[in-house]
């Protein structure tokens, strides 16, 4: 009974990058063990075996929804929380800023 292995046949891809990126991107993966071929090589079978890009991709317009979504939005909601809550002292904008002002004078003299 004899097995056979087919040798895979090498096809050969031309890619145009930023010659600043392809040296940082050698460097890095230097570190992990690994050459440029190779890391192109995995990115490629991940892509083939899970049938889509290894990775997210979205607008910026999508990534800011998400940030506003994800920090902000609470932020803005706690906010919200403590302006209602009769306990917190409450400062109009001329109160706060001559509270800062004494403050400096204090620390600085000034």
């Amino acid at each position: 009974m004899s097995t056979t292995t087919s040798t895979p046949t090498i096809a050969r891809i031309s890619v145009n990058v930023d010659s600043d990126v392809k040296k940082k991107a050698q460097k890095i993966l230097s570190e992990i063990g690994m050459d440029l071929t190779t890391a192109i090589d995995l990115l490629l079978r991940t892509i083939v075996r899970e049938e889509r890009i290894p990775f997210e991709l979205r607008t910026l317009s999508s990534y800011q929804r998400e940030l506003h979504k994800q920090y902000i939005q609470p932020e803005l909601e706690k906010a919200k929380t403590e302006a209602a809550d009769p306990k917190i002292k409450k400062f109009c904008h001329s109160e706060l800023s001559e509270k800062l002002r004494q403050q400096r004078v204090a620390r600085h003299g000034v």
